[in-house]
């Protein structure tokens, strides 16, 4: 006769009960469900066998299971067994014997439905060979003594034995990343894709579907350790939440032998990293979709609570079709990004598309958003919502009542009508603004190269004592824009010297001088107009440049950039004061960033005088003891001493001295300020030359000289034998 079906499921949790109730209630006749192994026992009294049991276990109650289990074995013969939980279920290994599994919660249905038919058999007379076959375990699953067969006759149930009493261990596993080949539950491992020293990631099959998936470990080593365990789970859970077209999808989170894993969409695509490894080319159309899905991305973990790593270039990949894919980068639940990390994560997009980028042929509005961000210009973008604005720009009707959107269209009406009576006044004073802009109106270019001597002696460097500092000379100011002008114009005509002026680091690729945005502010200098809204003209300092820019000058000019020392001293004087001035600061004395932006009770410029740059003779208020301006202020200026960055030790960059216009605090003499890189370029770091002679020889060509009558050479002197060295 046909046998009842029952099964046991013992969860203190209704809702898990129900979970695998749901699961397994077609495949039997009857359920008994317990909340502890205590009601379990007294659930079962009179059954006359079990069918399966599905129990939780738990560090508290996980003996009092197994000895249950035990119990009724030995009472209704042998039956098998699944164990889930949300804890780690190592310390039960020794106690798994065969035809029992282990499951991290929340069960996976088609898993434990494959597992339920693999090892129950609805035919009591059925071949106890065919028993024994279906009793296999797969790779990696515990393996223990064969269960003996079952004799059975076709006239009746066969009597239950008890299973052996020798309990199986597990099949060890490496502490580490595991082995190709390795099953965990429904999973087989086929390529080890990426490791670390605490996960591992693969591509895996799902074999019970046939799909490949990526899949991630946590080492079994931390298996033992609560906050990794559920770290992991966490993160599994925090990713599988995410919802969002350019993320990928997290499918499950299980556990198996000690390993904790979830798995991934697998996505089979090249990153922009392997594209540009390649030199592959992408189209105007594809950057756009990567840098719109990417800020969208980025808004939506942001506003999602979301804490997440990075967008690299590695991370973003282009999938069939052309569309942006990013790898799903969430760490868990979490505070969003640190102004700092939004600035670095719009850097490492902004560097992730720039290898696509032509000089001829892209987008010019694509290259100028990219050219923005990540950078210290005023313009630039460093913001997740700065992203968002410049690629979506507020419509300017948006918010005005319906007045005011009437006078908009009235204007708007009138315009035609204006344009026509315009144009005829735009020809009659044409001719008139042509001549005063030829006759007088670029600003006078005054002659501010010369150099001061500081000399020979000691002062207090960095307020660690005295060093002795020899006899040096360093410009009164900073590098103009006019002199600048001179030393490209000098360059372009006789092209060979940019050979000789290349640092010894300098990178192969580094083959021009001409600042960030040169042609636009330099043209703008000239007559004396506006750039990104501060007032500009030739005897402003030279901005745009990098270190390598600031060192070929300098070697143009016949001298050098200073060492921090040589600055400092030029700036303090023997005295050691805190500000050119003195040791009082008096906002009035420099060019800051005090009022660089109009603010609560300050308007921009009203400080100073100066909203950004200003001429580099113009506050003669911020003058050393040596007379050397614009120390404190103004620009801040490279100099030619390197050191480890601050926050990345093991990275050597070059010091730059002097706060800026842009600068608000930090305006001691004494301050240090590290580039990120040597290639750094912004609008409010300029130049400043030293020399070891007061009239350094330049390499500008001179101009030719007028023919002049041959004269007799004087006689050569007679030679002076060498002197002989003194002891």
């Amino acid at each position: 006769m046909q046998t009842e079906r029952v099964l046991l499921i013992i969860d203190p949790s209704e809702e898990d009960r129900r979970t695998v109730r749901s699961i397994l209630e077609t495949k039997v006749d009857r359920v008994i469900e317990a909340a502890d192994a205590f009601s379990a026992w007294e659930a079962t009294r009179g059954a006359a066998h079990l069918t399966m049991m599905v129990s939780n276990l738990s560090a508290a109650e996980g003996g009092e299971i197994f000895d249950l289990r035990d119990h009724l074995h030995g009472e209704l013969g042998p039956f098998p067994c699944v164990f889930c939980s949300h804890e780690d279920m190592t310390p039960f290994y020794s106690r798994v014997i065969d035809r029992e599994r282990l499951f991290f919660k929340p069960v996976n249905r088609g898993v434990l439905l494959d597992w339920y038919d693999s090892v129950t058999n609805p035919d009591p007379i059925a071949d106890p060979g065919m028993e024994a076959a279906a009793m296999k375990t797969a790779p990696g699953e515990p393996v223990g003594s064969p269960v003996p067969e079952i004799a059975t006759t076709p006239s009746q149930e066969a009597p239950a034995q008890p299973l052996p009493s020798l309990e199986s261990a597990p099949i060890p596993l490496p502490e580490e990343a595991l082995p190709v080949g390795t099953r965990l539950g429904d999973y087989k491992l086929l390529r080890e894709i990426q490791r670390d020293a605490d996960f591992a990631l693969y591509e895996a099959e799902q074999t019970s579907i046939g799909r490949h998936v990526a899949l991630k470990t946590l080492y079994r080593k931390h298996r033992k350790d609560i906050n990794w365990v559920q770290g992991f789970v966490n993160e599994a859970s925090a990713r599988a939440s995410v919802n969002h077209a350019a993320i990928s999808l997290v499918y499950e989170c299980d556990q198996e032998m000690g390993v904790n894993f979830y798995t991934l969409e697998l996505v089979d695509a090249p990153s922009l990293s392997d594209l540009a490894r390649r030199r592959a080319e992408l189209d105007d159309a594809v950057l756009w979709k990567v840098v719109s899905a990417a800020s969208s991305a980025l808004i939506y973990l942001r506003d999602s609570g979301m804490s997440h790593r990075l967008f690299t270039a590695q991370s973003i990949l282009i999938v069939k079709g052309a569309e942006p894919r990013i790898a799903n980068p969430v760490r868990g639940r979490g505070l969003p990004l640190a102004p700092e990390d939004e600035r670095r994560q719009i850097e490492l997009l902004a560097d992730a598309i720039q290898p696509f980028l032509k000089k001829a042929g892209t987008d010019p509005a694509l290259f100028s958003l990219v050219e923005r961000m990540g950078t210290d210009r005023i313009d630039a973008i460093n913001s997740i919502e700065g992203l968002r604005k410049a690629l979506n720009p507020p419509d300017p009707k948006v918010g005005l009542s319906n007045a005011q959107l009437a006078k908009i269209t009235e204007k708007e009406t009138n315009r035609t009508a204006l344009v026509a009576g315009s144009l005829i006044g735009f020809l009659i004073v044409a001719g008139a603004v042509v001549t005063f802009l030829v006759m007088g109106s670029r600003p006078e270019v005054r002659d501010l190269e010369f150099f001061i001597k500081v000399p020979t002696g000691v002062f207090p460097f960095q307020n660690t004592g005295e060093i002795d500092q020899p006899e040096f000379w360093i410009g009164r100011h900073e590098v103009t824009i006019a002199e600048y002008a001179e030393f490209l114009s000098d360059l372009s005509a006789h092209p060979d010297k940019a050979a000789k002026l290349r640092h010894p680091e300098q990178p192969a690729e580094k083959t021009s001088y001409a600042p960030e945005k040169w042609d636009q502010y330099h043209a703008t200098a000239q007559k004396g107009g506006s750039f990104f809204g501060g007032k500009i003209d030739p005897n402003c300092p030279v901005v745009g440049v990098d270190f390598w820019d600031a060192h070929a000058y300098a070697a143009w000019r016949g001298g050098r950039l200073p060492t921090e020392q040589e600055w400092e001293k030029a700036a303090r004087g023997r005295s050691g004061s805190i500000y050119p001035w003195g040791d009082e600061l008096v906002n009035a004395n420099f060019n800051s960033g005090l009022d660089h932006e109009s603010k609560e009770g300050v308007a921009a410029g009203s400080i100073d005088g100066f909203k950004y740059w200003c001429p580099v003779d113009a506050v003669a208020a911020d003058e050393s003891r040596y007379g050397v301006i614009g120390l404190a202020g103004n620009v801040s200026e490279w100099t030619a001493t390197w050191d480890a960055h601050p926050d990345v030790p093991d990275k050597r960059v070059p010091l730059k001295r002097g706060a800026s216009f842009a600068t608000t605090a930090g305006f001691e003499l004494t301050a240090r300020r590290a580039a990120e890189t040597p290639g750094e370029r912004n609008y409010w770091t300029g130049i400043r030359i030293a020399a070891d002679r007061e009239d350094p020889v330049s390499m500008r060509t001179a101009p030719a000289a007028a023919p002049v009558a041959e004269e007799a050479a004087p006689p050569a002197p007679a030679p002076v034998a060498p002197e002989a060295p003194k002891e």
